[in-house]
């Protein structure tokens, strides 16, 4: 991913670049696809763009990376927020979310699952899927 970091120009390089890998049951690399470019500090990224190449191109796992050109590796709270977000999406449409990374142009980076951070959003009660029973949905159609 650095490499591809490093192929776009020297200002485009300033901006945060979110990428999504669909990968196949064995782990293939299915795509790569650049989802969001946005400002120096952020970049904003909305589940129905993260997983509609999933979703077209059968993959059952996907890895978010996404860089920081300030060089700062720790997760902001909004990396956090949106991680959180997409991963119970995935969890929603039987696509598992298997890392996040940051990367920086200097070559360094960090794993959202070797930190220990992935698991703690899979526990996290800030994006719930809350099941209804089925009655109460049919009895709410009916109204």
């Amino acid at each position: 991913m650095h490499r591809v970091l490093l192929r776009e120009n020297r200002l485009g390089r300033n901006q945060e670049h979110f990428w999504v890998l669909g990968l196949n049951n064995a782990n293939k690399l299915l795509y790569l696809e650049l989802i969001g470019l946005g400002r120096q500090n952020r970049v904003t990224v909305n589940p129905p763009d993260v997983f509609r190449t999933a979703v077209h191109r059968l993959a059952l796992r996907i890895v978010f990376v996404h860089n920081h050109p300030s060089g700062e590796l720790n997760p902001s709270a909004g990396d956090k927020s949106v991680t959180d977000h997409l991963l119970k999406a995935g969890e929603l449409m039987g696509i598992e979310v298997l890392n996040h990374l940051i990367i920086t142009e200097q070559g360094g980076y960090l794993s959202f699952k070797s930190a220990g951070i992935l698991e703690e959003l899979r526990h996290s009660q800030t994006w719930q899927i809350i099941p209804t029973h089925q009655n109460e949905a049919q009895q709410l159609l009916r109204q």
